[in-house]
């Protein structure tokens, strides 16, 4: 009894340890994939837009930044709109990324006070 409560309790733990970790990365590009799919509905992509803010790795800023000059003006909205609120929780905003920006999101993202800085 006691080698099949280890082998149980050892199991989960490699789920929790290995497993878990791919699965969430894997939903995570998933998602970062459909909000720069334009064949996805632009509610949808917006919704997205603010659902990933809470994440705030480079790669979820690197896609909203992408997500920000979309032709649909209610994804980019809500990209900027998850931009903003990760820069400003951050207090520093990459360089790199900001120039991507259109002049207006430039001069909207340093109304926030942020710092820019240089990514080299």
């Amino acid at each position: 009894m006691p080698l099949r409560y280890l082998i149980m309790v050892g199991a989960q733990f490699a789920y929790v340890i290995w497993v878990l970790p791919c699965e969430d990365s894997r939903d995570t590009a998933n998602v970062l994939r459909m909000l720069a799919d334009p064949t996805v509905p632009a509610e949808q992509r917006a919704r997205i837009a603010q659902a990933v803010a809470e994440l705030r790795t480079r790669p979820v800023v690197v896609t909203l930044v992408a997500a920000a000059q979309d032709e649909e003006p209610e994804v980019a909205e809500a990209a900027l709109t998850s931009l903003n609120a990760i820069w400003q929780h951050d207090g520093v905003v990459g360089e790199d990324l900001l120039l991507k920006l259109t002049d207006q999101d430039q001069d909207r993202v340093r109304a926030l006070g942020v710092k820019v800085r240089s990514p080299w």
